[in-house]
């Protein structure tokens, strides 16, 4: 792990992956409104699905918080190791 901090000290490497993060962010939400969107249309919303989205954007939640916490807990590492 601490590889992957030093790895994060090269901003070029650090900006990619503060972009991946926030694409990990946006692209799940961006999708589940376009697939939302078609449901609607096709007038088949039901609870079922109210479930599924519920529950596969809590994973992509729970995927944000670990991608965004590694990269504040190798900040913190490079900071002590300083």
């Amino acid at each position: 792990m601490h590889a992957f901090a030093d790895a994060l000290a090269d901003p070029a490497l650090r900006g990619a992956y503060l972009a991946f993060s926030l694409t990990l962010l946006i692209l799940p939400l961006v999708l589940l409104w376009l697939w939302y969107r078609r449901r609607n249309k096709d007038g088949t919303v039901d609870r079922p699905m109210f479930i599924r989205v519920g529950l596969l954007t809590l994973v992509w939640m729970v995927a944000n918080a670990a991608a965004l916490g590694l990269l504040m807990w190798t900040d913190g590492l490079r900071a002590a190791a300083s």
